[in-house]
């Protein structure tokens, strides 16, 4: 089996990052260094993100879990 790379929605974003849905919304707008999405699903109404472009942004932004 292939490894699959990790992707998050915005729901995982916000538990990861411990604040609600809506900060992460708010984030996506206001930070123009905001993960674009590499992926919608759920008939394309459901963002994802990949885990490196999150790290990446997690880094810049002093929200880093590592």
């Amino acid at each position: 089996m292939t490894d699959l790379p990790k992707l998050y929605s915005k729901a995982d974003l916000a538990r990861r990052w411990n604040v609600t849905r809506q900060v992460v919304k708010n984030w996506e707008l206001r930070h123009n260094d905001f993960p674009k999405p590499v992926m919608w699903v759920h008939d394309n109404s459901l963002p994802l993100y990949l885990e490196e472009d999150i790290k990446k942004y997690e880094a810049k932004r002093g929200l880093s879990k590592e």
